[in-house]
């Protein structure tokens, strides 16, 4: 009795304490029609230890922090599609050493782990939705679990019943159903810490398992999310070679809320196994959608007069002056522009639009309001990094009918030709060719961040950093391109743990670098870049490529205009930098290229295949698999396989990892181009290790084919 007392005593109080803000503020501030699904611990869509069928947006990203002793998680989420959800999560155990102290002093014990859920049943009006979800496959599996669950709702009410295996079918209430449509389902190994090792064979087997339930009831008037689950997990359940320190269960079922502060915060609170609080905070935005409202109109630019079209028929010049003055107002450049009998032709470069066929609409607008009214075929010519990528040749008539709301993108294309390059660049054969000052000096600084993630010293060690980008374009297609770092504030100093790998060092020394290259030059490339043939494109470069590696290399490209395949190849000889950054190499030096082998899917997904030499000698592959949304979002993943041994490439087995980039864009009332860009290896090591280079020619020139321009047709009128 005095033991449930105290335990009561404890969360009225704290109880009090979270509701107090509802005090102070109008229920209009979080008034909500409906709330969306909540996070568990360890990052997933669902209740609290129990995930359920519910998803994330689609295009949404979260992270968050779950706490109650001895684990803390920390997550980051993504929902690439509205069926699919990835997380990788970092994990620290407060109760467990990371090590012998010779090696670790007291560090406590850190993990990472990778968990994915997939839908494979859509929720209607009698069948619930179903989803299919491992935990901790690509990490050590300490928290290695599988599970199927089924989640129907009702009003506000949501229920979710599912079947749990490994740490999540610890309660071991029935036996494995499996069992009976294969015996083999009946041994699980549990092999443990062997990160980057996928037990496929462990994946929901175990003589038994546990159904487990929850319930999800939402009050939107007041802005929660309350939670009730049965709960058949134990975290600290110790399988094969892994041993943890043991935690009283003394209930099933724990308790919790969820309250969103606005839209992009959740805040919750949760009672579990009668023994424990848990406070959790949770960070998300939904990507799919811009997050700033767009105040960028088309310029508005007045249609000629009778008079005014008579001088230009008489002097095309004043057209090209007018055209260029108009252009440059929207930050779009003339490269060259000819006045024929019954078109006109525009060829332009600009990085203020991430959307060709919005630079296209803006283009061809200006130039239908300075033409007379014998121009009925309006061609604009896009260029990018000085070279030809494509044209597209608008139907006058129809698009000024749609500008005014009389018609539709899809009317005008209907009407309109996306071509290839010509062989020869377009600017060079047109009558107006505003002349260019070489050399063009452009330069930017802004505070950015470097950083160490999931390292066993701390899950974030990081730099404050002042950085510096200049480019000197000597010529077209020839320039100079250098990054310089200045320190502001880091706390690399706390980075204890030196690379043991037996392979060389080309990225396991990462921590030398971070700590003496506070103060550095990151890149100093010259590039020359020239297309060859149509659709064909090539660089060489020489230089400081990146932080670690210098020398010199180059690079070709394929991209038939009219295909959703291209092709790649790379070559470089590097040497290895000092640990200063500054001009001094050490001794190792490499060759280092890869045949890339490049598809565009429908839906934004592209994949590659890279086939070939790393840093570290060794031969292998590396797929990458990314998504890329309407609004600008893109979200990843690769692993690299190569002749390295998992013995010898060490925790983790082989190279993975994620990324995502998130288009500045999305932040400001205005069009811009550069992307917010997250990468995350879960482990710094040397196999599998690739250059890092400034602007590949497929970033450059990849979504320039047909199809790519079609994608963003929709924003021709914006």
């Amino acid at each position: 009795m005095t033991l449930l007392f105290s335990v009561i005593s404890r969360l009225v109080c704290t109880l009090t304490i979270f509701f107090s803000s509802l005090l102070f503020s109008s229920i209009e501030d979080y008034y909500r029609i409906t709330l969306e699904p909540s996070s568990t611990n360890y990052g997933e869509t669902g209740l609290m230890e129990i995930p359920s069928a519910r998803f994330l947006p689609e295009g949404t990203l979260k992270m968050g922090i779950s706490a109650s002793y001895p684990y803390e998680f920390t997550f980051l989420t993504a929902s690439p599609f509205s069926w699919f959800e990835a997380t990788y999560r970092y994990v620290e155990e407060k109760n467990v050493l990371y090590g012998p102290a010779v090696y670790s002093g007291n560090q406590s014990l850190k993990d990472k782990g990778f968990d994915l859920k997939l839908r494979i049943l859509k929720e209607t009006y009698i069948l619930p939705n179903i989803a299919i979800g491992l935990r901790d496959i690509a990490g050590t599996g300490r928290f290695s679990s599988e599970y199927l669950a089924a989640s129907k709702r009702f009003g506000n009410l949501d229920l979710t019943l599912g079947l749990g295996f490994g740490i999540l079918g610890a309660d071991s209430n029935i036996r494995n159903p499996f069992i009976s449509l294969n015996p083999g389902f009946k041994d699980r190994s549990a092999v443990q810490g062997q990160g980057g090792v996928f037990s496929i064979k462990d994946w929901f087997s175990g003589n038994k398992a546990a159904v487990f339930a929850g319930i999800e009831y939402s009050i939107p008037r007041y802005g929660l999310n309350l939670k009730l689950e049965y709960d058949t997990s134990r975290p600290d359940l110790g399988y094969g070679n892994m041993k943890r320190q043991s935690q009283e269960v003394k209930s099933r079922f724990n308790f919790g809320l969820v309250r969103p502060l606005g839209d992009f915060i959740d805040l919750g609170l949760s009672f579990e196994r009668g023994t424990e609080f848990r406070f959790s905070f949770v960070v998300k935005s939904n990507f799919s959608k811009s997050l700033v409202p767009k105040l960028d109109l088309p310029l508005n630019v007045i249609p000629l007069s009778r008079e005014q079209q008579s001088r230009i028929i008489q002097d095309q010049r004043v057209f090209f002056r007018s055209l260029n003055k108009s252009l440059r107002d929207e930050r779009i450049y003339i490269q060259g522009a000819s006045y024929n009998e019954d078109s006109v032709d525009v060829v332009i470069s600009q990085v203020r639009f991430r959307s060709y066929p919005r630079a296209v609409g803006r283009t061809a607008r200006i130039a239908s309001a300075l033409s007379p009214d014998n121009i009925n075929q309006i061609n604009v010519f896009l260029m990018n990094g000085d070279i030809d990528i494509s044209s597209v040749s608008l139907n006058r008539k129809e698009f000024d009918k749609a500008i005014n709301n009389q018609g539709t993108s899809s009317e005008v294309l209907y009407k309109s030709k996306v071509n290839s390059p010509e062989n020869q660049p377009k600017y060079l054969t047109t009558d107006y060719k505003p002349q260019v000052l070489y050399p063009e000096f452009f330069w930017s600084m802004a505070p950015a961040l470097r950083h160490q993630i999931g390292g066993p010293e701390a899950f974030y060690l990081g730099q404050l950093w002042w950085k510096v980008n200049t480019t000197v374009m000597f010529r077209r297609g020839l320039s100079l391109n250098t990054v310089v770092g200045f320190d502001l504030y880091n706390n690399f100093d706390e980075l204890a743990n030196s690379s043991y790998s037996t392979q060389p060092h080309v990225r396991s020394d990462i921590q030398e670098y971070l700590s003496e290259g506070a103060n550095n030059i990151a890149r100093m490339q010259l590039t020359y870049l020239w297309s060859p043939y149509k659709d064909l494109f090539a660089k060489v470069e020489f230089g400081i490529f990146e932080e670690m590696f210098g020398g010199i290399g180059g690079e070709i490209y394929y991209r038939p205009f009219h295909s959703n395949f291209s092709t790649s190849f790379s070559f470089h000889k590097v040497k290895q930098r000092g640990y200063k950054q500054r001009f001094k190499f050490r001794d190792y030096e490499t060759e280092t290229g890869h045949l890339g082998l490049h598809y565009d899917f429908p839906k934004g997904i592209h994949s590659e295949v890279l086939i070939g030499k790393y840093l570290a000698g060794d031969k292998g592959a590396t797929l990458d698999i990314s998504r890329r949304l309407k609004q600008g979002l893109t979200l990843g993943v690769f692993a690299t396989k190569t002749s390295m041994s998992a013995e010898e490439f060490g925790e983790g087995s082989f190279d993975k990892g994620f990324y995502f980039s998130v288009p500045t864009e999305m932040f400001y009332t205005k069009y811009r181009t550069g992307d917010l860009s997250f990468g995350l290896h879960p482990l710094t090591k040397d196999g599998g290790a690739m250059l890092s280079m400034h602007n590949k020619l497929f970033g450059l020139f990849g979504g320039t084919n047909r199809s790519g321009l079609l994608r963003d047709w929709d924003d021709l009128l914006d």
